[in-house]
C-alpha cells in the first residue's frame, strides 16, 4: 500500500488537499466518511451531525467518480452510526469506566462526535479510545486526526494481528466496535477475529458488530459504488444469533434493525432483498458479549437495545 500524497493547488493560497492513496478494501473508508460529512444532503432532517467529518472531508482530494452515484450505502452508514452512538451512550450509563476500541477505524470521527454528545458524567466514564487499523490507514489517520492523551492510535490487522491493541488495554471492561469490516472477511476469518478478541479480554467484553443478510449483499451490485471500488463481499449473516456458534464465549444480547429509521423512499430498493430474506432484517447492529473465561468472575451486562 502506498503513502498519502499532496494534491497540488497552485495559486489558490489554500493548503493542499491530501490525496489518499490506499489500496483494496481500505479505500472503502471514504464511503462512511463522506456519508457523515454530507448527512443533511443524504438524509434531510436527520438528527445526525458530524462537523468533524465535514472538516476532514474538506482536507481530502477525493475522486467522487470512484465512489459511484448510489446513495443507499451512505444512507445505511448513517443509520449504523446513529445506532452505534445510541448503544455506546447506553453502555456509558453504567457506573464503570470503559475502554472503547474502534477496530478497522479508518477515518471514523466517532471519538470526537460521541464526546461532543455525552453529558459530563458519561464522558468521564470513557477511560480512553483505542483506534486500530492497517499501518497505511493509521499513517493517514495520524496525519489528519492526530492521537491524543484520550485517543490512542495502534496498528492492527484482522483477524488476529492485534498485539498493539492488547498492549493498549487495561483492567477496564472494553467495548469492541466492528463497523463495516466483517463483510470483507471470510467466515473462517470472522470466527478467528471473534476468538482473538476473546483472548484479549479474559474478564469479558462487549461487542457491537454490524451484519448484513446474504440477500442484501447479493443485491448490492445493483448500485455502482462497490463495483467501481472493485471490492467483494465474502461474509454475510442471516441471523446475528449465529455469531454464538462461531467462537467460544460469545453470547447474543440484542440487535437493532438498521433499515426502519431510514425514510421509505430512501430504502425502497430493499423490497426485493426483503422478500428474498423471508422477512428477516437485512442490516443489523448486534450487541454481543464475550463472557468471562472460566477463571474470571461474571457480572450480567446491560442490554443497550430495547
Amino acid at each position: 500500500m502506498s503513502e498519502t500524497a499532496k494534491a497540488d493547488t497552485p495559486g489558490t493560497g489554500r493548503a493542499a488537499r491530501v490525496a489518499p492513496t490506499l489500496d483494496g478494501v481500505s479505500r472503502t473508508l471514504l464511503i462512511p466518511l463522506l456519508a457523515r460529512a454530507e448527512a443533511q444532503r443524504l438524509w434531510p432532517g436527520s438528527a445526525f451531525d458530524d462537523a468533524a467529518a465535514r472538516a476532514l472531508a474538506a482536507k481530502l482530494a477525493i475522486d467522487r467518480a470512484e465512489l459511484g452515484s448510489d446513495p443507499f450505502p451512505m444512507r445505511l452508514c448513517l443509520s449504523r452510526s446513529l445506532a452505534i452512538e445510541e448503544a455506546l451512550g447506553a453502555f456509558l450509563r453504567e457506573p464503570i469506566e470503559r475502554t472503547l476500541v474502534l477496530l478497522a477505524c479508518g477515518l471514523d470521527t466517532l471519538p470526537v462526535r460521541l464526546d461532543a454528545s455525552l453529558d459530563p458524567a458519561r464522558r468521564a466514564r470513557v477511560r480512553r479510545w483505542v483506534c486500530a487499523d492497517l499501518p497505511p490507514v493509521m499513517a493517514l489517520r495520524d496525519q489528519l486526526l492526530p492521537a491524543s492523551e484520550r485517543i490512542r492510535h495502534v496498528r492492527a490487522a484482522l483477524p488476529d494481528q492485534l498485539d498493539e491493541v492488547a498492549a493498549a488495554l487495561d483492567e477496564t471492561r472494553p467495548v469492541f466496535i466492528l463497523e463495516g469490516v466483517l463483510p470483507y472477511l471470510d467466515a473462517e476469518q470472522v470466527a478467528g477475529c471473534l476468538a482473538a478478541l476473546g483472548r484479549l479480554a479474559p474478564a469479558g467484553a462487549d461487542l457491537l458488530v454490524d451484519g448484513y443478510h446474504p440477500a442484501l449483499l447479493a443485491f448490492s451490485r445493483l448500485g455502482n459504488t462497490f463495483r467501481r471500488m472493485r471490492t467483494r463481499f465474502r461474509f454475510a449473516i442471516a441471523d446475528p444469533r449465529d455469531y454464538v456458534e462461531m467462537a467460544p464465549r460469545i453470547r447474543f444480547r440484542a440487535q437493532r434493525n438498521l433499515l426502519p429509521p431510514l425514510p421509505w423512499h430512501h430504502r425502497k430498493r430493499t423490497l426485493l432483498p426483503s422478500l428474498a430474506a423471508g422477512g428477516k432484517p437485512l442490516a443489523t447492529l448486534a450487541q454481543l458479549e464475550l463472557t468471562p473465561s472460566a477463571d474470571q468472575s461474571f457480572a450480567e451486562p446491560l442490554g443497550v437495545f430495547p
